[in-house]
């Protein structure tokens, strides 16, 4: 009994704790403040509207914008998505990209890497068969911006990341 009533303070304890740090921490970005900074006109690609949302759940908030651009025109099938997430907050997020290892696989299929990308933890992705790739960069130790591309070349992701406020958003504060 008196191990029950241990285990049932301890608990009770780590619940504090860890509500306390949850209203402590720094919260997300509210999604519009994110959205001005996905490129908005971009030679030779059509824009769709941008979409933002801030989520809860499990006592963490994240918060996405993405747009979608299409090559030359809306029914193109040559994509590009650039997507921002902030993750702020929530020490999951933060350990699963903080650490993104340097590796390299290549194959006859395409390739994946992990590397710095201007300083920041990155990794790459690209399938030669279906033109798909993926650059994933976990910027300022709590935003993630990922770019998609479908049916282009792989140099259009880094491309892309070079066309990203990324010195603005780094800087953005709650």
């Amino acid at each position: 009994m008196r191990a029950f009533v241990t285990l049932t303070s301890t608990l009770a304890v780590l619940l504090l704790a860890r509500s306390a740090l949850a209203q402590q921490a720094t919260e997300p970005l509210h999604f519009s403040k994110l959205i001005p900074l996905l490129p908005d006109k971009v030679a030779g690609f059509v824009a769709e509207k941008a979409q933002g949302s801030t989520s809860a759940a499990m006592g963490f908030k994240v918060t996405e914008v993405s747009r979608t651009y299409h090559k030359d025109s809306e029914d193109s099938e040559h994509t590009v998505t650039v997507k921002i997430t902030d993750g702020t907050g929530n020490q999951f997020f933060n350990a699963a990209y903080a650490a993104m290892p340097q590796f390299s696989n290549e194959s006859t299929d395409g390739y994946e890497k992990g590397f710095p990308l201007d300083g920041n933890p990155a990794t790459e992705r690209y399938n030669t068969d279906n033109k798909y790739g993926s650059l994933t960069v976990f910027l300022a130790g709590r935003y993630l911006v990922q770019i998609d591309i479908n049916g282009l070349d792989p140099k259009t992701m880094q491309e892309w990341w070079k066309k990203i406020e990324v010195k603005k958003l780094a800087e953005l504060k709650s």
